[in-house]
């Protein structure tokens, strides 16, 4: 028996293969061997592997079949299919659905349902790994994309390695863990961390290993460069979109900002994959895929490989596990790959050597961003790469159809002249290859606890009673202006190919995190009503916390009522700020900074909406209770395109008081947010802080929690919010808080749980409404999170 981790690349590279094997040319097999089936190699040529590792091989995988007719990828795979048919089987959608249009497009550039279309549509390959012997239904099931860019090799040189190992530990023995010990982790929790035998693994769950873009794939291999009707566009390398130049990773459904010259689904290889992981969700616990991961390469990076947190609407639990198997992959990642890869790169391709120290020094600009000084590293896409968009694979698969996933970037991962080359670097290749396996291994081992590793986790309180400000207005496509902008280029209903566009129905709101989030919160989350906090200096009193989750301010100045009644707005500003001098907490996000101004805290001027890139915050105080738990990285809030804004310098609203204003007030600086692009902060603009205000305190995030927007294309519909994983943290530390002569309140209500005050209304019925929820929220995780 075994516990497999990954191959460390140092231990397996004998000097001879490292000078003779670096740069090897391409234009050679691979060589896949089959033992004679379908005329492939004998296994001792390929080290006794189907598919060798790199120090046995010489180019990439090739799709397009050789002279003889030995397609490598294909037949490599039926062979192990034909070997060890419990535990692997290979398709295609076209014969899986019975159905010639399940196919790409191919190199006649006409999509396969289009007329004139000649059928040449090339076959999208699935890869299926579990114990054929037990029925799916019912199993976990684990679905990754492999370079569905066409151009980003890693993922499916890591995935044709990674099958072949999880068939032979499954047929001979071997365990693969859910990661290494040895890190703090972010989730707040210590990890257990546990080994488990492959086969028993295979029993319980499904992996599907994806290859979308076909089209890409074979436009690369080595026949392309002088037959054209392998190739297509202009006939060189491998490419990143599929025959029709379309980028496949931006076709999903997102809800949220779609960009509207792009027609989601529109081309055959995502719309058959998606229905088939669809179908593959619905079968498994939950009606959701247990893990849903894209894998794909960069041009360069200071880490080898970026584990990027996917967009999505998560609550407390979701982000926890989200942040748990980021954190478990790199540890695997961080203690099996190739230690002397920077020493080797600044070598080979950047000149210098490893006395110089390159590879110890921090970029100072993106020209220095070329050698990877650490194993892996993780965070927002955004964060990560310095842009972000929608319709991507991995945020869909992870935030729409799966309960975890993951993006994953692979440095100098590209075979086109935009990295290194077609040149088979082992060293590279080495490590593209396992750092596939332990994003794969990795999943398959943590799926079998993470419904359970976060059952019990609360949003602590302190001991305190939370309240927030309803906000009645949601976002309906159904309301005075219907669904706001419709979609398609011209805002028209119309897309970008001349078909009509529906738009999905939608009701959306901020305020929808504590409903979410009620059943998390220590006490609650109690619903208020802005007549009854005019209406009565002292209805607040048996809460400690209070949170104004933004403030519609085309609406007025004050949050309109949730039943519709008449209030005088200089009661409203007064009462909450006697409250809060009473001892109590007011937490006040986005434009609800403006409530500053109103209670008379601040001067007019000294709150200032803003634009910016995706709302974020440089920590300038990570040792603040605010900041508690953050990583050093932390940065971005929210992920605002899937509430309805755009993408781009000036796309995202935020809220911010001037810090000579905030500081004058007695108020001290947690955090601050720079110019629109995120590229420079002179410190100027306070976005989460702390001001005291008689014996309570307000707290401010100035982006996190904004109502959602209908001004963009929005055809799939608007999420309710959609914080970071920082921007959760910063809003859950802003609840702790205890008033000595606060929440204390009358008798609680059994009949809603037992878990808060429900004091008299003197307007008349009580409006302080508690929200809890049901008996188990805890421990489901595989709830519907967006409402499109």
């Amino acid at each position: 028996m075994r516990t497999v981790l990954l191959r460390r690349s140092g231990g397996l590279l004998t000097a001879a293969v490292l000078v003779l094997g670096l740069l090897a040319p391409a234009a050679q097999a691979t060589p896949v061997c089959t033992d004679g089936y379908e005329g492939g190699l004998p296994l001792v040529a390929c080290g006794g592997r189907v598919f060798p590792e790199a120090e046995h091989s010489v180019a990439n995988i090739q799709l397009t079949p050789d002279a003889t007719g030995f397609n490598e990828f294909v037949h490599g795979m039926e062979y192990l299919q034909q070997t060890h048919p419990r535990w692997i089987s290979v398709f295609n959608l076209r014969e899986y659905y019975d159905d010639d249009t399940a196919v790409s497009a191919g190199p006649d550039g006409r999509r396969s349902y289009e007329p004139g279309d000649t059928g040449d549509g090339r076959d999208i390959w699935v890869v299926k790994i579990t114990d054929h012997d037990v029925p799916d239904e019912g199993k976990l099931g684990l679905a990754f994309s492999l370079s569905v860019h066409g151009d980003e090799i890693g993922g499916r040189e890591g995935g044709a390695r990674v099958a072949e190992d999880l068939v032979l530990m499954a047929e001979n023995g071997g365990e693969i863990a859910d990661g290494v010990p040895g890190y703090e982790s972010t989730t707040g929790q210590e990890p257990v961390f546990a080994s488990h035998e492959v086969a028993d693994v295979l029993a319980q769950e499904v992996i599907y290993l994806m290859h979308f873009n076909t089209d890409g794939w074979v436009a690369g291999d080595n026949t392309a460069l002088t037959d054209p009707d392998r190739g297509f566009l202009d006939g060189t390398l491998y490419t990143r979109g599929n025959a029709m130049g379309t980028d496949l990773n931006r076709q999903m459904p997102t809800v949220g900002r779609i960009n509207p010259s792009r027609n989601p689904l529109q081309e055959s290889e995502m719309a058959w994959g998606l229905r088939f992981l669809e179908e593959a969700a619905a079968i498994s616990p939950g009606g959701r895929l247990a893990y849903g991961a894209d894998i794909h390469g960069e041009t360069q990076s200071r880490a080898w490989s970026d584990i990027m947190y996917p967009a999505g609407q998560f609550d407390t639990i979701k982000h926890r596990q989200m942040m748990a198997i980021a954190e478990r992959t790199k540890s695997v990642i961080d203690a099996t790959l190739f230690e002397g890869v920077p020493n080797f790169l600044e070598d080979q391709f950047f000149g210098g050597d490893a006395g110089e120290g390159l590879e110890d020094s921090l970029p100072t600009s993106a020209a220095d961003n070329v050698v990877p000084i650490k194993p892996a590293r993780w965070g927002t896409v955004w964060d990560t790469l310095g842009y972000t968009d929608t319709g991507v694979t991995g945020d869909y698969l992870a935030a729409e159809l799966a309960v975890t996933g993951m993006d994953y970037e692979i440095a100098l991962n590209h075979a086109d002249a935009r990295a290194l080359g077609r040149a088979w670097s082992v060293v590279l290749q080495e490590n593209y290859i396992n750092a596939t396996r332990a994003i794969v291994t990795t999943a398959m081992a943590y799926a079998l606890q993470q419904d359970t590793e976060f059952a019990d986790v609360t949003i602590e309180t302190d001991g305190g009673r939370v309240g927030y400000v309803l906000d009645p207005n949601r976002v309906t496509d159904t309301d005075a202006d219907g669904p706001g902008r419709l979609p398609g280029p011209s805002a028209d209903g119309i897309g970008q190919d001349g078909q009509p566009v529906a738009q999905a129905p939608y009701s959306a709101s901020q305020v929808d995190w504590f409903t979410d989030s009620a059943g998390y919160i220590d006490n609650g989350a109690h619903e208020l009503l802005s007549a009854d906090i005019a209406a009565d200096p002292a209805y607040l009193d048996p809460l400690d916390t209070i949170v104004m989750a933004d403030l519609d301010l085309d609406r007025g100045t004050v949050p309109e009522d949730g039943l519709g009644r008449p209030f005088d707005a200089d009661d409203y500003w007064a009462n909450l700020r006697g409250w809060v001098e009473r001892g109590g907490n007011l937490v006040l996000t986005d434009r609800a900074l403006h409530g500053l101004t109103e209670m008379d805290v601040l001067d007019d001027g000294a709150v200032v909406d803003i634009s910016t890139y995706m709302p974020y915050a440089n920590f300038v105080d990570g040792a603040h209770p605010l900041a508690e738990g953050l990583r050093g990285n932390a940065r971005q809030l929210a992920e605002f395109s899937l509430i309805g804004f755009g993408i781009g310098n000036n796309a995202s609203p935020m809220s911010i008081v001037t810090t000579s204003a905030w500081e004058a007030a007695g108020g001290h600086v947690v955090a601050t947010t720079g110019n629109n692009t995120g590229s420079s902060d002179d410190g100027t603009r306070t976005s989460i802080g702390e001001l005291p205000l008689g014996d309570g305190v307000v707290r401010i995030l100035g982006g996190g929690l904004h109502r959602p927007s209908e001004d963009q294309d929005h055809r799939f519909g608007l999420k309710d919010y959609a914080l970071t994983y920082s921007g959760l943290y910063v809003l859950e530390n802003a609840l702790a808080w205890d008033a000595p002569d606060l929440g204390t309140g009358p008798a609680t209500d059994d009949a809603a749980g037992g878990a808060g005050p429900v004091p008299g209304d003197s307007t008349g019925g009580g409006s302080l409404l508690l929200v809890v929820a049901p008996l188990g929220l805890l421990a489901a995780v595989s709830r519907r999170f967006g409402r499109s």
